[in-house]
């Protein structure tokens, strides 16, 4: 099981804090601070609205990451089963070129005929 965060241990604390701070800016604007209270919004505003430009530019970011390993992926996979060497043999014939079946077209087959 997880250990509970900072957060869940201290959530009575931060309600508290929360309540406090909400309190002194109704206080504020009620006796007339109502400047400080909408300068207080507005940066509150700025914060959340720049939190979640970061938070998208992120996304974008881990996105591009997972991307570029995918075909970092798709290139090892295409090199391990085309290597550059050329020691793989191409599928269905031999090392000299010839079908699998053994026939050789240069050879008549077995009947005499050079059904190539």
């Amino acid at each position: 099981m997880s250990e509970p965060s900072t957060l869940s241990e201290n959530s009575g604390l931060l309600i508290t804090a929360g309540v406090v701070v909400l309190a002194v800016l109704l206080l504020a604007g009620l006796f007339g601070f109502g400047g400080a209270v909408g300068a207080l919004g507005f940066l509150l505003y700025t914060v959340v609205w720049l939190a979640v430009a970061a938070f998208v530019l992120w996304l974008f970011y881990r996105l591009v990451v997972a991307v570029e390993r995918i075909a970092h992926a798709q290139q090892r996979i295409a090199a391990a089963e085309n290597p550059p060497s050329g020691s793989q043999v191409a599928a269905g014939n031999d090392a000299n070129g010839n079908a699998a079946d053994g026939a050789d077209a240069d050879e008549p087959d077995a009947d005499g005929n050079d059904d190539a």
